[in-house]
């Protein structure tokens, strides 16, 4: 009886196998595809809401200039006319959803000329401000010829202020992607008058 071949060793095809894997570059694009794809979408999706939160800051600047020269336009004005300036600005800040805004109209008298205070205010989804309460002025915004002089009989110069905050929330990835609190303020003086009496 002849005696059965001795059994091959299956290490050394094993061996060989991986050295031809270890070898093999065909699948190598896919494997940086698969690594990069999620890399570059991030990216993506951080540029866009990079560049949706400053076009949406743009707009809420605008907004808040609107409101405050539409304002000083009026030679004195009542709280409906406010209502409907305040309620217009939604037509500024289009595309952007103008509930997520608090818009605040006031007029100040300034004090001296860091200071103002709060002769009347109006506010829509904002509170509006105490009458009398006291408003910090940017640096050099009220020259001399604006701040009460006992000795010139100078009273305080009036200024219309116009507020807008708003919450600005990424069309992307609002779970890792931070939602900034935008705000500006404009100043401007009343054009057809030293001051804009609130008439009802």
């Amino acid at each position: 009886m002849t005696p059965p071949p001795p059994r091959k060793s299956a290490l050394p095809r094993l061996i060989r196998a991986a050295q031809a894997l270890a070898r093999d570059r065909s699948g190598v694009a896919f494997v940086e595809m698969a690594l990069l794809t999620p890399v570059l979408f991030l990216m993506y999706t951080g540029a866009y809401v990079v560049s949706d939160m400053v076009t949406c800051g743009r707009k809420v600047s605008l907004t808040a200039r609107t409101i405050t020269d539409l304002t000083s336009q009026y030679g004195s004005v009542s709280s409906a006319n406010l209502t409907a300036v305040l309620s217009n600005s939604a037509y500024v800040l289009a595309p952007y959803n103008s509930a997520n805004a608090g818009l605040r109209i006031s007029e100040l008298q300034v004090t001296d000329a860091s200071h103002a205070k709060v002769v009347w205010s109006k506010g829509q989804n904002a509170t509006a401000l105490a009458v009398n309460a006291v408003v910090t002025l940017p640096t050099n915004l009220a020259p001399s010829l604006m701040i009460p002089s006992n000795a010139n009989n100078q009273t305080g110069a009036f200024i219309i202020m116009g507020e807008i905050s708003y919450a600005y929330t990424p069309a992307f990835g609002g779970g890792w992607i931070p939602s900034p609190a935008l705000y500006n303020r404009y100043f401007m003086l009343p054009r057809l008058s030293t001051a804009i009496p609130l008439t009802s």
